[in-house]
């Protein structure tokens, strides 16, 4: 009985006993309803199990009067209030038993007027996720948009971070929807629109489920147009979980589709991505080559946001051959595009760059005003790379109360966020400076920390130094 009840299916024949049948008792109370909830409560079956929120209703039925359709359906126990979200939304939901015969009875629309309900729905959550994507700073994750129609609910977004928190798992159940329909461009356009959410709060689990749902819809499509935006954003992830090789072959295969498509934004994109990669894997000339190229596109295309960040990073490169002037050159160049474009997190992230090309006492003061910067847009990750220079600058200088708080704070973010070389990182200079201060027991407990994450990295340059580094404890 169990096995048979699993097959959701099958649930309500099963469950019928003589004259006692759960279905008949549904049929009775789906007749006395108006036709708008009558049809509202069908298609509500169509979109699985999450909780809603009521304005979904609205594009289900291509418009119509929400609330008064919800009255309908909460007085006949056919739906249920379970809560209001954080956004202050109320949430419904369809308890599993009626939701199976709400889908069974949404069978006798035909499936062409079915198809057009959910494309609706996903319509919709496209045109909210786009509109909270927005309310963010300016993500270089946005990239050319796809031919999906948008729908605009009543319903307007004012925190874009509460929003994505309370949508989360219903985002989710959208993507799956559409791929489930092979609605390909709207579950690649929603898996890209939440990406600067996942970044912000590091759900990188999220982010590679969203865009593995959504690259199997565009892969069996053949959109390459799809595809490419979604291995550009997953590139990033496998960055931020130092996972390069993985990096390189999505960007690879990203850049060679934009070029083949003739999307110059995104080949800039892909371009920018495989510097990153190639400069973390110590690839020093063509992480430059990739840079330059990318800012040149970037120049013609006009995305001045990208363009003041490749910049910096072009800056950094140069600074790094030698080139002081024209390093600082470039950087403030940059620095000026983000201030005139009024994009404070472009801001904050260029004066971090700037800070390698000062003195102490310069360098300090960019990195507290960038610090200064991200805590007050609330960009936590950002801001621990930054306390992270911070106290690298200070260990430097011997000032171990200083260096000690920020690097602490910053390898506490990065473990929580799962950036274990960060955080390696950030554990190897606490160790080493309490070892020069003559603290050997902090110096063992902190660079022992940092030894098991290099082993857990697989780094054996680190490791190396790391184990020596102990052994000079005594």
């Amino acid at each position: 009985m169990r096995d048979r009840l699993a097959d959701e299916s099958q649930r309500l024949r099963e469950l019928r006993v003589g004259d006692l049948d759960v279905r008949a008792n549904f049929e009775l109370s789906l007749r006395l309803l108006p036709e708008p909830a009558a049809r509202a409560f069908r298609l509500l079956g169509l979109l699985g199990p999450e909780t809603l929120p009521a304005w979904v209703v609205e594009p289900l039925l291509g418009g119509h009067d929400v609330e008064d359709v919800l009255d309908v359906l909460v007085d006949a126990n056919l739906v249920r209030l379970v809560a209001t979200d954080r956004v202050g939304q109320p949430r419904y939901r369809l308890h599993d038993l009626l939701r199976a015969y709400a889908a069974e009875e949404a069978e006798r629309y035909p499936v062409q007027e079915r198809r057009a309900a959910v494309e609706r729905v996903l319509a919709a959550w496209l045109a909210l996720a786009e509109q909270a994507r927005d309310l963010f700073y300016p993500s270089l994750f946005q990239q050319t948009p796809g031919r999906s129609p948008r729908w605009s609910p009543s319903y307007t977004v004012v925190d874009p971070v509460a929003w994505f928190d309370a949508e989360r798992g219903t985002l989710l159940r959208a993507m799956q929807l559409a791929a489930d329909w092979e609605l390909d461009e709207p579950a690649w356009e929603l898996a890209v629109a939440a990406v600067p959410y996942y970044d912000h709060r590091s759900l990188y689990q999220d982010w590679n489920r969203s865009h593995q749902i959504a690259l199997d819809a565009t892969r069996a499509t053949g959109n390459a147009h799809g595809e490419a935006a979604l291995l550009l954003c997953l590139g990033q992830v496998h960055i931020y979980l130092d996972e390069e090789e993985k990096a390189i072959r999505a960007l690879n295969r990203c850049l060679e589709l934009y070029r083949g498509i003739g999307d110059r934004w995104g080949e800039a994109l892909a371009l920018a991505n495989l510097s990153t990669v190639r400069r973390v894997l110590a690839e020093h000339d063509q992480a430059l080559r990739d840079a330059t190229g990318s800012l040149e596109l970037l120049a013609a295309v006009g995305h001045r946001h990208a363009e003041a960040q490749l910049r910096a990073a072009v800056g950094v490169m140069l600074f790094e051959r030698g080139h002081d002037d024209d390093a600082k050159a470039m950087i403030e160049d940059g620095l000026r595009i983000a201030r005139g474009l009024g994009d404070r997190h472009r801001e904050a992230v260029i004066l971090r760059v700037l800070s390698k090309c000062h003195d102490v006492t310069t360098a300090l003061r960019c990195l507290t005003q960038a610090l200064s910067i991200f805590n007050e847009i609330n960009d936590e990750r950002c801001a621990a790379y930054t306390e992270q220079r911070i106290g690298g600058m200070y260990a430097d200088l011997g000032d171990r109360g200083r260096a000690e708080s920020a690097l602490a704070r910053a390898a506490e973010v990065f473990r929580l966020n799962g950036d274990h070389r960060n955080e390696a990182e950030c554990r190897q200079q606490l160790g080493e400076l309490a070892a020069r201060l003559g603290d050997t027991g902090a110096a063992r407990r902190d660079l022992g920390l940092a030894l098991g994450l290099w082993q857990a990295l697989g780094q054996s340059d680190q490791i190396a130094a790391t184990e020596a580094a102990l052994s000079s404890l005594g």
